[in-house]
């Protein structure tokens, strides 16, 4: 039923960017952190943020390549397609669900409050326009009515198993991760089927390689874990020097007051 929401909702007369679900450049649009047998749903266009389906699976999934932190790159964000649009007519876009992971309820709500105010615009009056049609169109297709995400995503996600996920070689080069052993065991699909996978199980942390990943790891966590770079170094027994001096030279230096890495 998924697939054959997704094939009914692309041929909407709609801006699908008005809506955060860029259809342009399906084709082989992947990124570094999109599992190999992902199937592209949209993009938000920006930050590489895009949704996908895996095989055999009703799931919705974002991939964000910012999130810069292992089991956290590919999230689901809906039960199934229909869930996914009903989420997206409350959010009045799809960039919210890309943020739901990180976010406590008085940050979506905050989140919330910004977009609508946003309508003020007039500047913004066509987008805004477009938008309404987008979401006016949908109801009309499927009969569906908007529903709020943010438990049901935050349950959802807690409770999934990224053991499940195939990448390539690409994502264990660029993050710095070694490619876990594989593992045959059994496995839960979404509560109703039991099948025999390959489950991928990751061994401990390690800093990524790649510095523009880096960064985007090291400031997620000194937002949401560490209150300076000391803590974060003595957190991951991490060498201060080195990782400073990598940031250094992607043109980042550290901001005691911001507790970030800033350009300079």
């Amino acid at each position: 039923m998924t697939r054959d929401d997704l094939k009914r909702f692309r041929t909407l007369d709609i801006n699908f960017d008005s809506i955060g679900l860029l259809q342009s450049g399906a084709d082989g649009f992947a990124y570094y952190c999109t599992p190999v047998d992902a199937e592209f749903v949209g993009r938000i266009g920006c930050d590489g943020v895009h949704f996908i389906l895996l095989p055999e699976d009703e799931r919705v999934f974002c991939v964000d390549p910012s999130m810069g932190e292992r089991g956290t790159y590919v999230l689901p964000v809906a039960s199934d397609f229909r869930e996914f649009l009903s989420f997206i007519l409350y959010c009045q876009d799809a960039n919210p669900l890309s943020q739901i992971f990180w976010m406590n309820r008085k940050q979506y709500e905050e989140l919330a409050a910004e977009d609508a105010a946003a309508r003020k615009n007039e500047y913004q009056a066509k987008f805004f326009e477009e938008k309404d049609k987008a979401l006016s169109a949908i109801v009309k297709e499927f009969g569906l009515t908007p529903v709020d995400p943010f438990k049901k995503v935050k349950a959802m996600q807690a409770k999934f198993d990224p053991a499940v996920l195939n990448f390539s070689e690409e994502y264990y080069d660029a993050v710095g991760y070694e490619r876990p052993e594989e593992e045959g065991e059994i496995v839960q699909v979404q509560g109703t089927h039991t099948v025999m996978l390959t489950a991928i199980r990751e061994g401990d942390p390690m800093i990524p390689q790649d510095p523009n990943i880096l960064l985007s790891v090291v400031n997620t966590k000194l937002r949401d874990e560490y209150s300076s770079l000391d803590a974060l170094c003595e957190g991951l027994d991490a060498d201060k020097t080195e990782l400073t001096e990598k940031l250094a030279g992607v043109g980042y230096a550290y901001d005691p007051a911001a507790n970030q890495f800033k350009p300079v």
